[in-house]
């Protein structure tokens, strides 16, 4: 069921009388935004937690292991994550009995610790993330590859 949440242009103008610096284009733009990118993310965790059951916390984190194949520290997992070290813990231990991670001791520090896929942990990316960026893609395909590229220019200039 799709929310419509996105004010009307004269609504915002009403609103504008009392908060001048109010910029209905603005407002419009942001909205849509956030509203496609829910749309998106319902559409691509739908799809992984049916097929694949794997919940939005758990894809993240082994798109994280995928990316950084010697390993990472479980502090750094949280920090690109934004999440605890405590969550990054408890994921850890029901990835590692389902034997997709294993922890190894740091190469720099006897005392620290890396995560990385396991062999299996690597097979199954390989399973899902083709079909995972093709479905990405196929969200895209309204744009040219031209509007993709200015789409990404805009967003960046947004988020930077």
């Amino acid at each position: 069921m799709k929310r419509e949440l996105i004010p009307s242009w004269e609504e915002l103008e009403q609103h504008r009388k009392i908060v001048p610096e109010i910029k209905p284009a603005a407002v419009i733009a942001m909205l849509e935004i956030k509203q496609v990118g829910e749309d998106i993310q319902h559409g691509i965790m739908d799809v992984l937690q049916q097929e694949y059951h794997l919940s939005e916390g758990k894809f993240c984190m082994l798109i994280v292991l995928h990316q950084n194949p010697e390993g990472i520290a479980p502090s750094t997992i949280a920090t690109k994550l934004g999440v605890t070290k405590a969550t990054v813990s408890n994921m850890l231990v029901r990835m590692e009995r389902d034997g997709l991670v294993v922890e190894k001791p740091s190469p720099d520090d006897a005392r620290a610790k890396r995560i990385c896929l396991t062999q299996d942990g690597r097979d199954f990316m390989n399973e899902i993330l083709p079909p995972h960026y093709l479905r990405v893609t196929k969200l895209t395909e309204k744009l040219s590859e031209e509007e993709q590229h200015e789409l990404i220019r805009l967003l960046k200039k947004l988020s930077g």
